[in-house]
Formats: C-alpha cells, structure tokens, sequence
C-alpha cells in the first residue's frame, strides 16, 4: 500500500510540476509562439486548480486519519479530473498528455479504492 501512495504522490506532483510550469511558460503546452490572453488566462486557471488539487491528492494518503472519506473523495475527483484530461488529449492528438492522465487515472483510482 505505501508504494501506491508514493506512486500517487509522484503522479500528483507531476501534475503541480506540470501547472507550475504552464503557469511560468504557457507557450510550452499550446504550441504557439506568442502567447495571448486567452492563453494565459486559462494557464491561470489551469494552475489555480491544478497545485492545490495535486497538492492535496499526494498529500491526504500519507495522512493515516480514521476517516478515509476526505482523501478519498479528492482522489476519486482527481480522477475524474483526469479523465476529462484523456478525452481534451485524444481530441487534440496529445498522446503524452493521453498516457499521463490515463496513468493518473488509474492509480488515483486504486488509491482511492485501497484507502
């Protein structure tokens, strides 16, 4: 079990890494060489949901609490967050960002799960 919670917690934090990072240089994700507002704009909201959600679904499995429902439920949201990640990745012919949020998926689930 402490491996698939420290497998989620890398997976979480690639996922603030990968916030910080659109937050810091959106033309790295949308391709483009200029960045306009609409870009930056929702690199803003990309990261104003993405660090404190990655944040908490890393974080909440090692809490060991007797309630298991807090953790659980980010996880399971943090999944579902991720499964809208696979279809705007596969509508776009992203496959990384397919791979990662597909592999996201899976192992927010089991931890959410093995809770």
């Amino acid at each position: 079990m402490l491996i698939l919670h420290i497998i989620n917690a890398v997976i979480s934090l690639s996922t603030v890494v990968a916030a910080i990072l659109a937050l810091a240089r959106p033309t790295m994700f949308s391709g483009s060489r200029h960045v306009v507002a609409g870009e930056l704009f929702f690199a803003r909201m990309y990261a104003a949901r993405a660090i404190p959600f990655g944040i908490l679904a890393g974080v909440l499995p090692f809490m060991g609490s007797t309630d298991p429902w807090p953790a659980t439920i980010v996880l399971v949201a943090a999944a579902g967050v991720q499964v809208v990640d696979v279809v705007i990745g596969a509508g776009k012919k992203e496959w990384g960002m397919v791979g990662g949020a597909a592999a996201a998926v899976v192992v927010h689930s089991l931890t959410a799960w093995l809770l």
